[in-house]
């Protein structure tokens, strides 16, 4: 009787090269089956942080329209306060000054930020939004903030500006000569 592969005693070389074979199939196996799970967590966790995202832009798209309200309600609430201010009404300007602040409070919950300027600080087209020139004899003023009229406001998630600083610029004129007439400078 001649036995077969199949029926080879288990402590057989023969047998004991075929596990040892079927075994390191099975770790290839293992291995392939390893990678192939690695490689879908990878695909599902890139698909879930970009539906996050996606849901982010959306909500903040969504809230867009209010921001933009947000924005103007805070600029209309600070002109009062501060003609109010003005006339010597202190405390209803203090009382729509404080609702100003709010109103910055709720743009800050929404990813809006402030963003101001200071006098003296020279003029960048991505930042200011100019508004009107006044005249300065200094010619190292010239091109620069001379006044804030109302803040600008940057996204805080992308850094984008979404609306400039209003400020007024100073500009350089130079001293008047004897006959009337500017003497021409920089800003003339």
């Amino acid at each position: 009787m001649t036995a077969s592969d199949d029926t080879a005693p288990p402590d057989s070389p023969r047998s004991l090269d075929q596990i040892l074979v079927s075994l390191a199939s099975l770790d290839d196996r293992v291995a392939a089956l390893d990678e192939r799970a690695r490689h879908r967590e990878a695909v599902i966790d890139r698909l879930h942080a970009e539906n996050r995202e996606l849901r982010a832009g959306q909500d903040r798209t969504l809230f867009d329209p209010v921001v933009t309200d947000l924005v103007h309600l805070h600029d209309q609430l600070a002109r009062e306060a501060h003609g109010l201010r003005e006339r010597g009404q202190t405390r209803l300007a203090d009382l729509l000054a404080g609702f100003a602040d709010d109103t910055l409070l709720s743009l800050e919950r929404l990813g809006v930020e402030p963003v101001d300027a200071d006098v003296g600080d020279p003029f960048r087209a991505d930042l200011h939004r100019p508004l009107a020139t006044v005249d300065h004899p200094d010619p190292a003023r010239d091109g620069t903030v001379a006044e804030v009229a109302a803040p600008g406001f940057r996204d805080t998630v992308t850094g984008r500006i979404r609306r400039r600083v209003h400020a007024r610029f100073f500009r350089h004129v130079g001293p008047v000569s004897p006959e009337g007439a500017a003497t021409p400078g920089k800003g003339s």
